[in-house]
C-alpha cells in the first residue's frame, strides 16, 4: 500500500513503531505514539517532532510531503519551556 508507511518514533528515548497514512498531516501519529508509550501525562499539543537532525517538522504538514522511507525515525519530545 502506497499510503502507508511505517515510522519508528523516539517517544522520550522509548521506541515505537507507527503506521502513517501519508494523506494525513504528520500531528496524526503523535496521539498513537504517546499511546503506544504510555505517554499520557501532557496533551498532543506540548509535544514537537524532530528529524534525526534535530530539525523541528510541521505538524500540519501532510506526512507524505516529507517522503519518510519506512523504518525512518523521528523522535517526539515535550516542547521546551512544557512540563517543568
Amino acid at each position: 500500500m502506497p499510503d502507508k508507511v511505517e515510522l519508528l518514533v523516539v517517544v522520550n528515548g522509548t521506541p515505537t513503531t507507527v503506521e502513517a497514512n501519508a494523506n494525513a498531516p504528520l500531528h496524526s501519529i503523535i496521539g498513537r505514539a504517546l499511546a503506544q508509550t504510555d505517554n499520557s501525562g501532557q496533551p498532543v499539543e506540548n509535544w514537537e517532532l524532530r528529524d534525526n537532525a534535530g530539525g523541528v517538522l510541521d505538524l500540519d504538514a501532510k506526512i507524505g510531503s516529507f517522503r519518510f522511507d519506512t523504518g525512518t525515525r523521528l523522535f517526539l519530545n515535550l516542547r521546551a519551556g512544557v512540563g517543568g
